[in-house]
């Protein structure tokens, strides 16, 4: 019998027999109908209803059709990569945003325009040459967008463009996904958010195309659930990301979408929603976002991360309205988002959620003055370990709120296209990323090891006194020990707390980043930021003083404008105490449990 054109793209030369036959095992269970990804008839049926119960909902869906009516006149997204990188992925994303916008508008109406303007959108990505390989995200976010256009639109497209869809998932996506495994490529034996995006985007694709190319999917699944589950893993135990929040939300929305696909593809996921720490998830997204609005950005991170649609589908499984309300906040969300949409959602405060948090493995703390109250005090910080990837040679590194806003602030990423940025040999060079660009200790002007690690060895959440302490010694190799703590005083008073042995002779500073106007008083100092003030107060030791210096940084670094450092510098110091408060000073009977040493805080 002749082969036609798409059954000999999916001829797969299968990697492992067993391994195909139980990918085979699970495709028994496929849904015939679509859409089948993410989405069900049943799950598309509720969706006005849902929708209609609240004003979020009734919101998200004005947004999106608007957004969707916008699209219909534009042309398709062009194939381009970014100006300084070989790196697609602007355009994924792109294409991955008008899918799910056209499509969950054709699911929400049934208009055929929809379904057409995201047809030629497809059509002019599927000419592509190819989905750029050598940078694997960019070929499974693109995988992702064309799965869910072929199922949402299924029923809507003539054969024609069905065909092209399918030819494209398996011919730019499958195959370059087989060939990677195939090679062993890195992202297939990694546990961050390359394995979640890569294998989310390939498990979509292939549940998108299983019914006309059933071998080929089943060696996808057979290959891409076990590389998945080590990164699942990586949430454990209580929903922490160590590439930080801007990156904890790039992976959860692929592992929600391989979750979501499998379930309403195969009727369930073979336990790994199950895995430790995902139901916890939206936890670490919850704590680590200060009352402005504004999330501690460790790693390469920015202060501003989106409300991920993910939330959405995990407030529904985990019955967590609190990340409902989380992402309810958001003037509108991508479709995926709209799809899920779960009403009753209810905030931190009303559901009496604790006001800090602890992530372990992680190893970060946050603190919190009160849910709500975007003037609240909030100080948080992280221990965890130099070699995550996306991460800075930062341990002790914090952030500070009060009065509505950031005055201890993390950098952030610097450009990702200057020279050796994600290489151990040059990463560190750059001021964002070394030690000197952090809110920690530096001892005689040296770099933290990039491979230590540190622990938060106590946590204390009291009204009056909430505290947490991390071991920092193996950050400082030239000291015998050194611990930090931060507290909350009356949920009011902020306080960072180094202590340190063997520093005889050893020149210790102590700094934090501001954008704040400064006013320094030997050991005081006030911190003007729009309408608030902060004042902050050296405790120990005697005789300090506060000073500032710049941290500008030539080009091609970023230049860090506006950014100062409020420093410390203490010689020999066994123990450097900074308070903060913001509006009227700390009264010295407040401040007294933080004199104790930092073994009585546990």
């Amino acid at each position: 019998m002749a082969l036609t054109r798409r059954a000999a793209l999916a001829l797969p030369g299968c990697l492992a027999v067993p391994a195909c036959a139980q990918g085979a095992g699970l495709l028994a269970t496929l849904r015939p109908v679509h859409p089948r990804l993410l989405t069900t008839p049943e799950q598309v049926a509720t969706l006005p209803a849902r929708l209609e119960a609240e004003p979020a909902g009734r919101r998200w869906r004005t947004t999106l059709l608007r957004d969707a009516d916008g699209l219909l006149a534009r042309p398709p997204a062009e194939r381009r990569f970014e100006a300084r990188r070989p790196v697609l992925l602007p355009t994924s994303r792109d294409i991955l945003r008008r899918t799910e916008a056209l499509g969950v508008a054709f699911l929400l109406t049934a208009d055929p325009r929809y379904a057409a303007r995201l047809a030629a959108e497809m059509r002019a990505a599927a000419a592509y040459p190819d989905w750029n390989p050598s940078h694997f995200l960019d070929v499974a976010e693109m995988t992702t967008a064309f799965a869910l256009a072929l199922d949402w639109c299924h029923a809507a497209w003539p054969e024609a463009d069905r065909a092209m869809a399918r030819d494209a998932i398996i011919a730019k996506g499958l195959r370059p996904g087989l060939d990677g495994f195939r090679s062993r490529a890195f992202w297939t034996r990694v546990t961050h958010n390359w394995a979640l995006v890569c294998m989310g985007g390939l498990v979509c694709g292939a549940l998108a195309v299983a019914e006309d190319a059933p071998t080929l999917a089943a060696e996808i699944l057979s290959l891409a659930l076990p590389a998945a589950r080590p990164a699942l893993a990586s949430y454990a135990p209580d929903g922490a990301w160590d590439e930080g929040v801007a990156y904890w939300d790039y992976a959860t929305q692929y592992a929600v979408f391989l979750l979501a696909a499998l379930d309403t593809a195969l009727g369930a996921n073979q336990g790994l929603s199950a895995l430790p720490g995902l139901a916890e998830a939206g936890l670490f997204r919850l704590h680590l976002e200060g009352p402005t609005g504004r999330v501690f950005n460790f790693a390469d991170g920015g202060e501003s991360v989106r409300n991920t649609p993910a939330l959405m589908w995990l407030a529904r499984r985990y019955h967590a309205p609190a990340y409902a309300w989380l992402i309810g906040r958001a003037p509108g969300v991508t479709g995926t988002g709209l799809l899920w949409y779960q009403p009753g959602g209810q905030s931190p405060a009303a559901l009496g959620l604790p006001l800090d948090a602890r992530f372990r493995h992680v190893e970060a703390a946050s603190l919190r003055g009160a849910w709500g109250d975007p003037a609240a005090s909030w100080i948080a910080f992280k221990g965890g370990d130099n070699a995550a990837n996306h991460g800075n040679l930062d341990l002790g590194t914090f952030v500070m709120e009060a009065g509505g806003e950031r005055f201890a602030i993390d950098l952030g990423a610097d450009d990702y296209a200057l020279p050796g940025y994600f290489s151990a040999a040059r990463r560190f060079t750059y001021y964002r990323n070394a030690t000197a660009g952090q809110n920690t200790l530096l001892v005689d002007g040296a770099d933290q090891p990039m491979a230590a690690r540190a622990a938060i060895t106590a946590f204390r959440s009291e009204p009056g006194f909430a505290r947490a302490v991390a071991d920092l010694s193996a950050g400082y190799p030239a000291l015998v020990s050194a611990r930090r703590g931060i507290a909350l005083l009356d949920r009011r008073v902020m306080v960072v707390a180094d202590e340190v042995t063997g520093s005889a002779g050893r020149r210790l500073r102590w700094q934090m980043h501001t954008r704040a106007a400064v006013a320094l008083d030997g050991p005081a100092a006030v911190l003007r930021q729009g309408s608030a003030m902060l004042q902050a107060r050296i405790l120990e030791p005697a005789g300090a003083v506060f000073t500032l210096d710049s941290a500008t940084r030539p080009p091609p670094e970023n230049p860090n404008t506006g950014v100062q450092r409020l420093v410390v510098e203490a010689m020999g110091a066994a123990r450097i105490v900074v308070a903060f408060a913001p509006g009227e000073a700390a009264r010295d009977d407040q401040l007294a449990p933080i004199r104790r040493p930092l073994a009585a805080w546990a």
